[in-house]
C-alpha cells in the first residue's frame, strides 16, 4: 500500500520542482530542476495505482496544476521526454481526483 506518508512528500516535491523547472526554462537558466523532476516523475509513475491509499487531496491538486502549467510551457527542445512523463503522471493524478471527492480550498 502506498499511503500519505509516501505520497504527500513526493507530491509536495513534485509541485516545487515543477515550479522551479518552469522558472529555469523561462529564464534560460540551467535545467537542474527539470532533471530532478524527470527522475521524480519516473518514481511516481512506478506507483501501483491500485495501492494508493488516501493521498492528500490538496497535494494531488497542486501537483497536477503545477505539472499542467509546466507542460503547457515546455519548449520543444525538452518537451519530448519530460512532456511525456508529465502527461503520464497527470493521467494518474486526474484519476486520483476523479476517484474521490476533492475538497481543496483555492
Amino acid at each position: 500500500m502506498i499511503g500519505p506518508d509516501l505520497t504527500t512528500p513526493l507530491l509536495r516535491r513534485c509541485t516545487a520542482l515543477a515550479a522551479r523547472a518552469r522558472v529555469d526554462l523561462l529564464s534560460g537558466g540551467r535545467h537542474d530542476a527539470c532533471d530532478e523532476l524527470e527522475h521524480l516523475l519516473v518514481a511516481i509513475d512506478a506507483w501501483d495505482r491500485s495501492g494508493i491509499v488516501d493521498p492528500d487531496p490538496t497535494m494531488v491538486v497542486l501537483a497536477a496544476a503545477a505539472l499542467q502549467d509546466l507542460g503547457e510551457r515546455l519548449p520543444s527542445s525538452v518537451a519530448s521526454t519530460l512532456g511525456t512523463r508529465i502527461t503520464v503522471v497527470l493521467d494518474l493524478l486526474h484519476t486520483l481526483m476523479d476517484s474521490r471527492r476533492i475538497d481543496a480550498l483555492a
